[in-house]
């Protein structure tokens, strides 16, 4: 009888012990001396742990790599960017999720977590170096930021709260109104009204802010309601946006940028109160009515200066910024379209 439970209880440890081990040896073991491409190992835990581990990845250019992320503390969510359109999605503690890439040129790519997991979440970022093994010596080209080089030429200050051209040196503001500005309303109004060519120019809203827009409209309608005219600033800067491409940069908001800026962009997300300063709140018109695309573009990309605000042009291409900039425009003049 004894010899029986003895038994019994080496065969529970067996199944305790061995199976765990049989697992893990062969996902790090086994396999990666199997397979045909590299396998990578990347650990994620919060910051305050380690972030990720390793943080900084080495391949060559047309090599093939497998990368198997596994979350060790709490959920994580893991993308791969810029251009790659690598989303994993949540990895709970204890899984893992994998993808595979090869890269066909040199440059700098980066791993990070999409998941709010702890108040230094924005610092859990990883770097893929990717080197031409005929050129090994060879570092990545900067990339150059034409937006950007061409605010510091017009003398711009990214990180003001206010942007104005030299042509309103004063700044025009929004006036008071009954109700907030509504594209779908302005829609219908644009037809009536004698809109200037600069403000049907897409490059020429760019770079100037709906306040100094607002102005040149009010002068070339005279008589017309202020309310009516503010509408039809907001249908102007939504023009050139789609609810598909709204539906897919909503995505990459909430990942990225509501955890501060707050889930319909009031500025109150749950990390607002860790921020050297309160987040921009863009479902605000009275402060976005200040603010230049061309400025948000250059803020996503470089982060912003004191304000813990941290860069995602190593994260995005510069079309999904601007597919970002136009959202964050959609969460002040069109809210219903992207809640």
């Amino acid at each position: 009888m004894r010899r029986r439970e003895w038994l019994a209880r080496l065969a529970l440890v067996l199944v305790i012990v061995g199976l765990p081990v049989s697992v893990l040896g062969y996902q790090y073991i086994l396999r990666p001396a199997l397979a045909t491409v590299r396998i990578i190992d990347i650990h994620a835990a919060v910051p305050e742990a380690g972030g990720f581990s390793p943080d900084t990845i080495r391949v060559a250019v047309g090599e093939t790599v497998t990368l198997r992320f596994a979350a060790v503390d709490v959920t994580h969510g893991v993308a791969i960017g810029p251009g790659l359109g690598v989303d994993l999605g949540h990895i709970d503690p204890g899984m893992v999720k994998e993808v595979t890439l090869a890269f066909d040129h040199s440059g700098t790519f980066t791993y990070y977590c999409t998941t709010w997991c702890s108040p230094n979440h924005w610092r859990m970022r990883g770097v893929i170096e990717v080197r031409d093994t005929a050129n090994p010596g060879a570092l990545p080209t900067p990339q150059r930021d034409p937006v950007i080089e061409a605010l510091a030429t017009e003398g711009v200050d990214i990180d003001a709260n206010v942007h104005r051209g030299e042509e309103d040196p004063a700044g025009t503001s929004m006036p008071a109104l009954a109700t907030a500005p509504s594209a779908a309303r302005g829609a219908a109004t644009l037809p009536t009204l004698n809109v200037p060519p600069e403000l049907q120019n897409p490059d020429w809203r760019r770079a100037h802010t709906p306040a100094r827009a607002l102005e040149l409209l009010a002068a070339a309608n005279a008589g017309v309601d202020a309310a009516r005219l503010v509408d039809a600033i907001a249908a102007l800067w939504m023009s050139a946006v789609s609810l598909s491409e709204l539906e897919t940069t909503g995505t990459v908001y909430d990942q990225n940028c509501a955890a501060c800026h707050g889930q319909v962009g009031g500025g109150d997300g749950p990390a607002a109160t860790f921020t050297a300063e309160r987040p921009a709140a863009f479902s605000d018109p009275a402060y976005m009515f200040t603010m230049r695309s061309d400025v948000l573009y250059a803020k996503i990309r470089r982060g912003g200066m004191g304000t813990d605000m941290p860069n995602f042009g190593t994260l995005f291409t510069a079309e999904e910024t601007w597919a970002l900039v136009r959202y964050l425009w959609a969460l002040t003049f069109a809210p219903e379209a992207v809640q």
